[in-house]
């Protein structure tokens, strides 16, 4: 690994000794934002702006770097691309690389006279030295949620907080290909070929998480894919979630009620329907006291150590590793009892290894917060007994489910629709309506008086004062 790290590393940040006259730097290759209105940013040294003249929202970002600055940063970049030595570079990952060259960076721009926004530019020429400082500017703009290029002549497109999705004609160079490539290799253990030509990494950049996944030929037709999500954009909690109308104070109350009280909750909707969103907000609700085990194969879930939760995280092979993967994650779905958790929390179910596996957790007794792809509940229902071979009876062990809608692709509306209970009837599974949304967009109760029979192991006393709790904890910060 480190001999394959050093020689990655040094050919990439070393490129410009080959040549004769040195290439513009990436971010010169951003054009001047232009002026008027639309939605507009700025994260130093870059700036934002949203044109909503013409058919589709159109995106733009430009570098506000003075000429003196590029000067000294075109130098500084040469000199830490020359200096750099990966030995240096001590634990081999993507984030030290990043500190060692903005550390160099500062040093030599100050060799170079500038003296102002050290900080800003020394980033920026650690990353402009991997070829990443494009990428940087994304990262950057935090109403940037996801982003893609469908080949290698095509432009990026993205998903905007406010905006929606928005064109954008920023064009990735060869250079930046590779560099993605490079890093997405390198520092995920694993390497793209002929023979798999499809990965997915996530990297620190800029102080966001981004997940990239990254599709080559033969897999890619077009011959270069790439989707990057920033994971750490769920970062809206209960209370916002509710202020958005994504769900109603009561509905909020009996999930994480029913989730203390020992009950199973799985999130189901389409890709970008907002279920990772949802599972962060409900986990950072429940009693911080409460054991957490996290299964992932991409870290999409909050990071609360720091504010008291007692957290246990554990990272797995991508499902696209498929039989070479050593650390599956319907293997730790089945070890999961042996580490003693209150609440065991999935970032997706994937496959029929998965969902096996997760229903024989939940059958031993596992509990917690899931999510899984499908358009509706019956979906889904159809999809684990029909496709996954899961019998009729382990459904009885699903507890809730609430399916998530997005209902218009282009633009960034998600909520909760409704909220089911899988209930017994006759000996067989039925679902049953607690919540749904209504023609005029309220998400009201429809299950009556009372709430579902209480999770196996609780009884109604306790699921009610537990969802009462979460009410007043729910309220109180809704009121503050």
């Amino acid at each position: 690994m480190k001999v394959r790290f050093s020689e990655t590393l040094l050919g990439l940040v070393k490129k410009r000794k080959k040549e004769r006259e040195p290439q513009p730097l990436l971010v010169e290759l951003l054009e001047r934002v232009s002026d008027g209105g639309g939605w507009q940013a700025r994260s130093y040294p870059f700036c934002y702006r949203v044109s909503t003249v013409g058919p589709a929202p159109f995106y733009e970002v430009g570098c506000e770097l003075l000429p003196s600055a590029v000067a000294a940063l075109r130098s500084t970049v040469r000199d830490v691309s020359e200096a750099l030595d990966p030995g240096d570079v001590e634990p081999l990952t993507f984030g030290r690389l990043v500190e060692v060259l903005v550390q160099q960076s500062a040093e030599q721009l100050a060799t170079h006279g500038l003296k102002s926004r050290v900080r800003e530019v020394s980033e920026l020429a650690a990353y402009e030295a991997i070829g990443l400082s494009r990428i940087l500017a994304l990262a950057k703009d935090e109403m940037v949620t996801e982003f893609f290029v469908d080949s290698e002549a095509t432009s990026v497109y993205l998903d905007h907080a406010s905006a929606g999705r928005c064109e954008s004609g920023l064009v990735l160079t060869q250079r930046e290909r590779d560099a993605i490539q490079t890093h997405v290799d390198t520092f995920s253990g694993y390497t793209l070929d002929f023979r798999t030509p499809s990965l997915k990494n996530d990297l620190p950049i800029g102080g966001a998480i981004l997940r990239v996944s990254l599709d080559l030929e033969p897999l890619a037709v077009n011959r270069f894919a790439l989707d990057v999500r920033r994971l750490n954009v769920a970062s809206l909690g209960l209370v916002q979630l509710m202020a958005l109308g994504v769900l109603s104070e009561e509905a909020a109350a009996l999930l994480v009620g029913w989730i203390e009280a020992g009950g199973n909750v799985t999130v189901i909707g389409e890709t970008g329907t907002g279920k990772t969103t949802l599972l962060n907000a409900l986990d950072e609700q429940v009693d911080r006291r409460l054991r957490r085990l996290y299964i992932e194969d991409a870290v999409e879930t909050r990071d609360l150590l720091e504010r008291g939760y007692h957290q246990l995280k554990v990272k797995v092979d991508p499902y696209e590793r498929g039989k070479e993967s050593a650390r599956t994650k319907e293997s730790e779905i089945v070890k999961a009892l042996h580490r003693s958790p209150d609440i065991v929390i999935l970032s997706e179910i994937q496959s029929e290894e998965h969902s096996r596996a997760f229903f024989q957790a939940l059958a031993s007794g596992a509990r917690g917060i899931q999510t899984f792809h499908a358009s509706t509940v019956e979906q889904a229902v159809r999809r684990w007994v029909n496709l996954h071979r899961i019998s009729e009876q382990s459904l009885l062990d699903l507890g809730l489910i609430v399916q998530m809608t997005r209902p218009d692709r282009l633009k960034q509306s998600r909520y909760v629709q409704r909220i089911s209970a899988v209930t017994q009837e006759g000996g067989a599974p039925r679902i049953k309506e607690l919540f749904m949304r209504d023609r005029a967009g309220s998400l009201g109760s429809v299950a009556g008086p009372g709430w579902p029979s209480p999770p196996e192991g609780s009884d109604q006393a306790k699921l009610n004062g537990k969802v009462a709790l979460a009410a007043q904890r729910i309220g109180r910060l809704a009121r503050r």
